[in-house]
């Protein structure tokens, strides 16, 4: 099973979006483990290559600096 995972913070003007796709990607996508993980969180595991949010790794690859558009995040879930 793959396993997206989306960081965010708070006060993070595109993080509530992120929130709303991560949402719609457990709903469409029953394959798809979806993991939010908040950056302001003491007990939160951060990649160094994370240094933006949102952030969108899939199988510990970014996929996404920002929010993606929703033709990319169909190429990405659907090969």
């Amino acid at each position: 099973m793959d396993t997206l995972k989306i960081y965010v913070r708070t006060g993070c003007v595109g993080c509530e979006e992120a929130q709303k796709t991560a949402t719609h990607i457990e709903q469409t996508y029953s394959h798809i483990v979806v993991e939010v993980i908040d950056m302001n969180q003491p007990n939160a595991i951060i990649p160094d290559i994370v240094f933006a949010t949102p952030t969108y790794m899939l199988n510990d690859h970014i996929v996404s600096l920002g929010n993606p558009d929703i033709t990319d995040i169909k190429s990405w879930l659907d090969e």
